[in-house]
């Protein structure tokens, strides 16, 4: 079985904290799983703006995992902003939980923590393959103005009456890879993830380069090469990301 859910959001409260491309990006990646990896359309869900909300999130993620069995090929791609919130479950010593942020975010119960998908991909059982795929942003360390074309970070801050006593939105840490899963990531943790306009459309400087180099060299290819050439087609094109496959 081979089955995927796709999240963009960029539709944000407050219009300030809009996305372009997220949406694009998983029109992207379901054409390439389609295409390409032998999804059948009928098994990839998109979840995009205002459908992503946390509660659908977290249903559909369950949904995705319900069934798995030993040789199946689950897919999870978030498109959309990344931040931090205070740590829920007292595992973190800087007391911040890295988090997806839904379309309904509102910093307390609508989140999406790094403990949230390692609890929901935690059953999977041996011999499941589970890529994550993130391209999103968890600290505003790497956060920069880009001068010229539209250039924009992934990475709501949190609000700073939320974050403990000392601590920092601006730390650096990336996303805890889920149980069981292989982990795609848009860049290191003192980067940002760019939203941008390329190839004349928006889209994730990360899932647009993913997408295209694993269409020209084939998905049969090893994820350490295809890494490799993503990082050198995103550095050509003057990206100041850096992706990351943990597996």
């Amino acid at each position: 079985m081979k089955k995927a859910l796709l999240v963009g959001i960029n539709d944000y409260p407050g219009t300030a904290n809009d996305l372009m491309g997220c949406v694009n990006d998983v029109n992207d990646v379901r054409d390439l799983l389609t295409a390409s990896c032998g999804f059948k359309l009928a098994d990839v869900t998109l979840l995009t703006d205002r459908d992503a909300t946390c509660a659908n999130l977290v249903e559909a993620l369950a949904a995705l995992v319900r069934e798995a069995r030993a040789g199946d090929h689950l897919v999870f791609h978030f498109s959309g902003h990344g931040s931090q919130v205070p740590d829920s479950s007292g595992d973190e010593p800087d007391a911040l939980d890295e988090i997806l942020c839904p379309y309904d975010l509102d910093w307390q119960d609508k989140v999406i923590r790094d403990d949230d998908l390692n609890r929901i991909f935690a059953p999977v059982p041996p011999g499941a393959l589970v890529e994550v795929l993130l391209d999103s942003c968890h600290s505003g360390t790497g956060l920069r103005d880009v001068v010229g074309s539209y250039r924009k970070p992934r990475f709501l801050p949190a609000p700073v009456e939320i974050l403990p006593r000392g601590s920092s939105a601006h730390r650096v840490r990336p996303m805890k890879r889920p149980a069981r899963c292989v982990l795609w990531t848009a860049c290191r943790a003192d980067q940002y993830a760019a939203d941008a306009w390329i190839d004349n459309r928006y889209g994730g400087a990360f899932t647009t380069c993913f997408c295209r180099l694993a269409r020209q060299i084939g998905t049969s290819v090893a994820r350490r090469d295809l890494l490799g050439a993503l990082r050198r087609e995103l550095k050509g094109m003057h990206f100041n990301q850096v992706p990351q496959l943990e597996a």
